[in-house]
């Protein structure tokens, strides 16, 4: 996977520079800046590092066939999907329950070698989201839906409720949908990886 690399005095000038040499919209690439101080009159230096979409794409694909292959399965078929903030992979297979494993962890292990190889090629950490037909999207609106279950039980009784262990990326899904529910409070307790998220009753 190629990284390209622009320096100069303003980022704005860069960014043109490379839409320009690249040939590219904006919106197809992926940007790391950084700024350093030069010189005796410490002036700004900016070095634009730059990786195109359809590169990390490419290379993700390819990378995900040959774990897949290295697990003794290769009936699969990846749909990409592009946003804004990430790049989203969808495998889909008969064998889906064993590319997801317990509770996702094979899944989770995948994204993980994924992201570190995509880190190697471009000492860029670039958020690409793996997932086995929508199983990710699934788990999410089930552990919102019952965090506002929940939650409504603990505005009833003003006991609070501890819910199952879950990682991070799960609990920070709890503390988002319960944001906005009046009287209730979040928080996380208890050390990794059994840490749970309570919710509480509080008075305004």
């Amino acid at each position: 996977m190629k990284k390209y690399n622009f320096e100069g005095k303003n980022i704005e000038e860069l960014t043109l520079q490379a839409l320009k040499e690249l040939n590219v919209k904006e919106d197809e690439m992926i940007t790391d800046v950084k700024e350093e101080t030069v010189g005796l009159l410490k002036k700004k230096k900016y070095n634009l590092n730059v990786v195109l979409k359809s590169d990390v794409i490419d290379f993700s694909k390819e990378f995900v066939k040959n774990v897949v292959k290295g697990m003794g399965l290769e009936d699969i078929i990846l749909e990409t999907q592009r946003t804004e903030n990430y790049i989203k992979i969808t495998m889909h297979s008969e064998n889906s329950s064993i590319l997801i494993g317990k509770n996702g962890r094979t899944l989770s292990s995948i994204q993980t070698l994924l992201r570190a190889a995509i880190y190697r090629q471009t000492n860029m950490h670039i958020n690409v989201v793996l997932d086995v037909e929508n199983y990710k999207e699934r788990q999410e609106h089930n552990i919102e839906r019952l965090a506002k279950k929940l939650a409504k039980e603990v505005l009833k009784t003003k006991e609070p409720i501890t819910m199952d262990s879950m990682n991070s990326y799960e609990r920070r899904l709890v503390h988002s949908a319960l944001a906005d529910f009046k009287n209730i409070s979040t928080e996380s307790e208890g050390e990794e990886p059994n840490r749970k998220v309570v919710i509480k009753y509080i008075e305004r």
